[in-house]
């Protein structure tokens, strides 16, 4: 007897190929069979008629880590179909950490607005943080890499220099624990301090340790803008060199300077892979991205750490080099009008939220990089919303089959959330492809869509039972009606959940229905099995 049987469905398996008719059954936690009126009775029989069954939706680039401890159950992403999501991304991330800088660690987070747990950081590794997730009761699975800032806090600090041997030792055996912890890879944030301060060698020594894991190494890369060619580059190289698989993080030309550049990028990356470099990209499907403010702080005034970084904009001697600096990072993208504040951070600045750097720094009758400084001087936790992105290069890099979709948002409920600015692609990502891009501008097919949300990500990262509906596989599935399924989430009003969605499964539970969460917590941290390990 099977616990769920879906019948009449329109299965879109995930493997890029055609639609089919045909039943699905789930016992516990796996797919037991697929085929056409499949025999055999059922405890709950689902009518899936005139909808699509896919696997679950596996978002390769997430910040849940971020928001997990205050939001465990991951509506906005549980809802948009999502069942696994890819934490530690670009650099940013909870484990490793030492004792002695701890705090170092806590600062960083911080400032890149991740909403750590009253008790602060009360683990140390892959093992202990998943385990306290675990203990959340969590709505969706997670697969963590381990972040390359948290690991260079924790042998080195914050300091702009290469590592001693001896540190470069520690990274490597602190690597090395995590991967044989679980871990599912390795991210850099090679624009982030302290990553930024890593040069290629360093990243490629690192990146060697990642090889009997068979492990992912993914780079949010040095540039994205006027240095987007080299930057790829250089990701080239340590995937050659490392002998490593790559995935570049949320691919994108960013500026306008540099759009038009998306297609160049494609065809820098076919190369590679065609001289045997295994590496392909993810992007989300906006023309904004959002990151912390402080992003448009040069990378010598973060060395070490956050509370050097405020002690160097209250320094009037640093004053002119630093909006010297701030101006020309403010050109690269886009200019002030372009950029809109999306967390004021300090009470008094909230009325900020959603206007443009521009409005702020008239506000105060400052200039633009003044305006900045006075931000950040104030918290230096607050982000904005960078307009930089053009459509043709957005549209372009969506139609590879070698781009995963990644939201490179976090999870959020309307209900705890709904007074904070936030990116919509938190809400929307995945729907939105649907939607948009597949259903009303025709710019891919659905199988392909599929493609690049479930079995393209589930290969990049090794997952072997996920990705596909096949017998076997874990029951991680999304039924919604392709005639109907949108986002709703905006950049003015993003704490919208997307329409279409009718079921979502985790781990053969029913997770959400007809737009709603259940009461069922199914999801957990995976941890990825090494060879040879019991």
């Amino acid at each position: 007897m099977f616990d769920y049987l879906f019948r009449q469905a329109t299965v879109v398996d995930g493997s890029g190929g055609p639609p089919v008719n045909v039943d699905v059954a789930v016992v516990g936690e796996r797919i037991t069979a697929v085929g056409p009126g499949l025999p055999g009775r059922a405890a709950t029989i689902i009518d899936a008629a005139d909808l699509v069954l896919s696997p679950g939706f596996i978002d390769i680039h997430s910040h849940t880590d971020a928001t997990i401890f205050k939001n465990p159950s991951a509506d906005s992403k549980l809802l948009q179909g999502v069942t696994l999501e890819v934490t530690g991304n670009c650099g940013l991330g909870c484990f490793p950490l030492t004792e002695s800088r701890r705090h170092l660690l806590q600062d960083f987070l911080k400032m890149h607005e991740f909403g750590l747990p009253e008790e602060g950081l009360d683990w140390k590794d892959m093992q202990t943080f998943a385990d306290r997730l675990d203990g959340l009761g969590l709505g969706l699975n997670l697969a963590p890499l381990v972040a390359h800032g948290a690991l260079r806090i924790a042998a080195m600090g914050s300091d702009d220099r290469p590592p001693e041997p001896g540190e470069m030792a520690e990274m490597k055996a602190l690597l090395k624990e995590m991967l044989f912890q679980g871990a599912w890879g390795f991210s850099t944030g090679l624009i982030y301090p302290p990553g930024s301060y890593a040069v290629t060698d360093e990243l490629i020594e690192l990146s060697r340790v990642l090889v009997p894991y068979n492990a992912l190494y993914a780079s949010h890369i040095r540039g994205e803008g006027a240095t987007l060619m080299k930057a790829i580059d250089e990701a080239i190289q340590i995937g050659r060199q490392a002998g490593v698989k790559v995935e570049v993080s949320h691919l994108k030309a960013l500026g306008q300077a540099n759009w038009g550049l998306g297609r160049a990028a494609l065809d820098k990356l076919a190369r590679a892979r065609r001289e045997g470099v295994d590496i392909a990209a993810d992007q989300y499907p906006y023309e904004a991205s959002q990151t912390a403010l402080s992003v448009l702080v040069p990378a010598w005034a973060h060395i070490g750490g956050v509370a050097q970084m405020r002690k160097r904009l209250l320094d009037a001697q640093s004053a002119p080099r630093l909006k010297s600096d701030i101006k020309t990072a403010l050109i690269e993208r886009g200019g002030p009008s372009r950029i809109m504040i999306f967390r004021a951070g300090s009470e008094h600045n909230l009325a900020f939220s959603r206007k443009s750097l521009s409005e702020v720094a008239e506000s105060w009758n400052l200039v633009p990089e003044d305006a900045v400084i006075r931000l950040l001087r104030e918290d230096a936790s607050v982000s904005a919303v960078y307009f930089s992105l053009s459509d043709d290069d957005v549209t372009a890099i969506l139609q590879s089959d070698q781009v995963a979709i990644g939201s490179d948002g976090r999870a959020l409920t309307v209900s705890s959330n709904s007074t904070e600015t936030t990116h919509p692609r938190s809400y929307g990502t995945f729907p939105r492809v649907l939607g948009h891009f597949v259903r009303e501008k025709g710019l891919l097919s659905l199988a392909t869509a599929i493609y690049k949300m479930t079995a393209l990500p589930a290969s990049r990262l090794g997952l072997a039972d996920r990705g596909l509906v096949r017998p076997g596989y874990a029951a991680d599935l999304v039924l919604f009606d392709p005639s109907v399924v949108a986002a709703r989430a905006t950049f003015e009003n993003p704490h919208q959940y997307p329409m279409g969605i009718s079921l979502v499964m985790v781990n053969g539970k029913v997770a959400a229905r007809n737009g709603n969460p259940t009461a069922e917590r199914a999801g957990r941290v995976l941890r990825k099995i090494v060879e040879g390990q019991a």
